[in-house]
């Protein structure tokens, strides 16, 4: 619903949050009503959630190539990369951090909070084409270089970045005996439950992932964590989570993950073709208009972002003007959409400042249909014409 109650005829916002899957609804009410117990009560209805939560969390480890044990359940994707990076802050200096110019907000802010602790960060830097220039990450490495965090596919413009050749370089480093202690992580939040992301194959150390991107419920997200690193507890209370995270697991959240992503990587192929096909379909049907462009259009993406805009037309007056067409689309990180400042991202990949206030976000999921993407296409069509006239 939007905030006036009235439900837009097109949803394409998936990056900033997908509709709920049935399967994942019946999961939740399944486990509301069958396992009301505490995953850590030693009685039969405790135990009865503590095996469905486990059940969950190994499903959703082995979908990124982790162990069961090698999976701490969060609130979401801002909670994961937190915990991934803010640990940083408490080893003794020399610290070096290394990540990217495009990251999500939670990981920039956790990198400036890190700064202002005596973390010195390196940013590896971003092509026009919104590619990470990876071959740049062994200048950048040092003895004590202690994290590696570049984002999987990123969440305005949908490039997905170079990260098997990333782990590559960074088992290189280790090999040689010139950064013995650095650890990989990516946020894969946009692109788990989207392209295939071998990660532990790849050496990854770490991972986040959030549910709410792919169809599952809000509220719950995962850091795939390699069994042997120390992250410290970032949540203390009780034992939950190996310890590193107190509380209460949500398991019928957890059941509602595991279900949206057991539906979407059952038909991860031909969904992925699907989006593609759609995507392709709508950047065509809008190929003709004045001042057309695609950002990050020449490098590998994830099927189902467009980043799309046209010059001299700002993006937030298309976007309300597609609003009260009933067409729901953005301008970028929902985490940022309170903010007046033009994106980071774009502004990294050093597009002008006039592209980067016409750029919009369009994201497809599973319910988006082809009369969707076109009726899109049409309403883009009537007000840039409208707008440039």
């Amino acid at each position: 619903m939007t905030p006036s109650g009235r439900t837009p005829a097109v949803y394409l916002d998936y990056n900033a949050t997908a509709p709920l899957l049935p399967e994942a609804r019946e999961a939740m009410l399944r486990a509301f009503d069958t396992r009301p117990g505490n995953p850590s009560s030693p009685h039969a209805f405790g135990q009865a959630a503590r095996d469905a939560l486990e059940t969950a969390r190994e499903a959703l480890a082995g979908r990124l190539g982790f162990t069961r044990r090698e999976w701490l359940f969060t609130s979401g994707g801002t909670e994961s990369n937190n915990a991934a990076l803010r640990w940083l802050a408490d080893l003794p200096p020399p610290v070096h951090l290394i990540t990217t110019p495009i990251e999500h907000p939670s990981i920039l802010r956790s990198a400036e909070a890190l700064a202002s602790r005596g973390v010195e960060v390196s940013y590896l830097p971003v092509g026009g084409d919104g590619v990470v220039a990876a071959e740049r990450l062994s200048g950048l490495l040092r003895p004590e270089t202690r994290l590696v965090s570049v984002m999987a596919a990123n969440n305005e413009t949908g490039v997905l970045q170079p990260l098997e050749r990333i782990a590559t370089l960074v088992r290189e480093a280790r090999a040689s005996g010139r950064c013995r202690n650095v650890l990989l992580h990516t946020d894969a939040v946009q692109a788990f439950g989207r392209v295939t992301l071998p990660l532990g194959a790849w050496g990854f150390d770490a991972a986040s992932v959030a549910a709410h991107k792919l169809g599952g419920p809000r509220g719950i997200g995962g850091l795939a964590l390699r069994e042997g690193v120390q992250l410290p507890g970032f949540l203390l209370g009780g034992a939950q989570e190996r310890g590193r995270r107190a509380g209460t697991e949500a398991e019928p959240l957890a059941a509602g993950f595991a279900a949206a992503a057991a539906w979407v990587f059952d038909r991860l192929p031909e969904m992925s073709a699907r989006l593609a096909g759609l995507r392709d379909r709508l950047e065509r049907r809008i190929a003709d208009l004045p001042g057309r462009f695609v950002n990050g259009g020449d490098a590998p993406r994830v099927p189902n972002t467009a980043n799309v805009g046209f010059e001299g037309i700002a993006a937030n007056s298309l976007i309300v003007a597609l609003d009260l067409d009933g067409v729901a689309v953005s301008a970028g990180s929902a985490c940022s959409s309170g903010a007046l400042e033009p994106s980071h991202v774009l502004r990294a990949m050093g597009l002008p400042e006039s592209r980067v206030r016409s750029s919009l976000r369009i994201s497809l999921g599973w319910g988006t249909s082809e009369a969707d993407v076109d009726r899109c296409a049409e309403a883009l069509r009537t007000h840039v014409l409208r707008l440039c006239g």
